[in-house]
């Protein structure tokens, strides 16, 4: 039962934590940049893949101001900013008529919030200063629509997916529509690598729990078998063949694996709430298959480990015993 009931509490977890984790995960932002296949610019991304959970597009251009060259971003900032929750504004994101500079952009020309920022014949409030610690400081970040009127250009220069699942099947289905997709290696790998981890150490932790129980009832039906010897050795005295002997056994052990396995698994159900709180904060949902997958490991862990007490039953000698020796 204390087997089964770990396998079922690290099973649950298991399963839930990949989704889960792989949602907060995506808090460190895309991790596909989608590039135009032919031609300069994406001018619609259509993306209905059950893993891509947001995209956002990105127009890139370069505007002189005060005689130095700034590069521009032109999106939808307010998924930009869903997107990549961990960047840092100094003030609100910009309305239609506002600009949001990066922290490097704003230092070279002087900028703060709520200076006014001339761009060719269009004047331009700056909303907030952004800080990402990333390439992004440089860049002005200003809404599509604008972006596209200033620079004359319609389209994305590039898109960036965020996709929970498998990352390589997105790829696939992405290049198929005649993108071109890089893999944002650092958020990939490294998603990829942890969640890894993570249920490898859950397996590994179900291996070994239930190599200890399955060592406990080795030691148990060892043990039932040395005291039930004499009725052994009368049973085969009388008649009965090695095959019903084992039947017997294994029934008994099937029996302890199936009982063990059903009230293990809601003592499981039990702890993986309470890891899925306390470790991960988060409340695991109850999979069916889970259940299933708990009787059959317990009724296997049970027939394995009771072979070798099952060859001993079969290999007494009811002479012997029977005599007494």
């Amino acid at each position: 039962m204390l087997g089964a009931a770990m396998v079922t509490s690290l099973l649950t977890v298991s399963f839930d934590i990949k989704e889960k984790m792989g949602k907060e995960l995506r808090s460190y932002g895309a991790n596909l940049v989608v590039l135009p296949g032919e031609g300069e610019y994406i001018s619609q991304f259509k993306a209905t893949h059950s893993s891509i959970i947001g995209y956002v597009p990105f127009l890139y251009f370069n505007v002189e101001i005060n005689a130095k060259k700034i590069e521009f971003a032109g999106s939808d900032l307010e998924a930009a900013r869903k997107m990549n929750p961990w960047w840092h504004i100094e003030g609100v994101l910009p309305e239609p008529k506002e600009v949001l500079p990066g922290i490097n952009a704003a230092n070279k020309l002087g900028l703060k919030a709520g200076d006014m920022l001339s761009i060719g014949d269009k004047s331009f409030k700056v909303s907030g200063i952004l800080d990402t610690g990333t390439s992004d400081d440089n860049r002005i970040f200003i809404s599509m629509e604008n972006a596209e009127q200033i620079s004359g250009k319609t389209g994305a220069t590039l898109v960036q997916v965020s996709v929970l699942g498998d990352i390589d099947e997105v790829i696939k289905y992405l290049e198929n529509n005649g993108y071109k997709v890089k893999k944002v290696r650092q958020v990939a790998e490294s998603e990829k690598a942890l969640l890894d981890k993570t249920q490898l150490l859950m397996v590994l932790v179900s291996f070994f729990v239930l190599c200890a129980a399955s060592l406990s009832l080795f030691s148990t039906m060892i043990t039932g078998v040395l005291e039930r010897s004499r009725e052994i050795g009368l049973m085969k005295a009388l008649g009965c063949g090695n095959g019903r002997l084992s039947a017997i056994f294994l029934a008994e052990a099937g029996i302890m694996g199936t009982a063990g396995g059903i009230f293990g698994y809601f003592v499981g159900l039990l702890l993986a709430q309470f890891i899925g709180m306390e470790i991960f904060d988060m409340q695991v949902s109850i999979k069916p298959e889970v259940f299933i997958l708990t009787i059959l490991i317990s009724i296997v862990v049970a027939t394995v480990a009771s072979i070798l007490p099952v060859r001993s039953a079969i290999s007494i000698d009811p002479v012997v015993i029977l005599r007494g020796e």
